[in-house]
């Protein structure tokens, strides 16, 4: 079982009648908890991403060398 915790949160009237119009299944409680959830898997997502990026960037040249090693043992016209 989750255990929820009470927070005062100030939105914008803008921002709850757009909440309003889309959302016609959730509170505005359970809207705002799954944004949030959707938002910090995404940041997650991209940090992966970046780290990904560092990783393959830092070995990018040994990749290369074994492509191009493997290629060699390819007999290919």
């Amino acid at each position: 079982m989750i255990t929820k915790t009470k927070k005062s949160l100030s939105l914008s009237n803008t921002l709850l009648r757009d909440i309003a119009a889309i959302n016609k299944k959730m509170n505005i409680s359970q809207f705002v908890e799954a944004a949030l959830v959707f938002y910090i898997n995404e940041l997650k997502k991209q940090e992966r991403r970046q780290r990904d990026i560092k990783i393959l960037k830092a070995n990018a040249m040994r990749f290369s060398r074994e492509a191009e090693e493997n290629l060699e043992f390819q007999d290919i016209p």
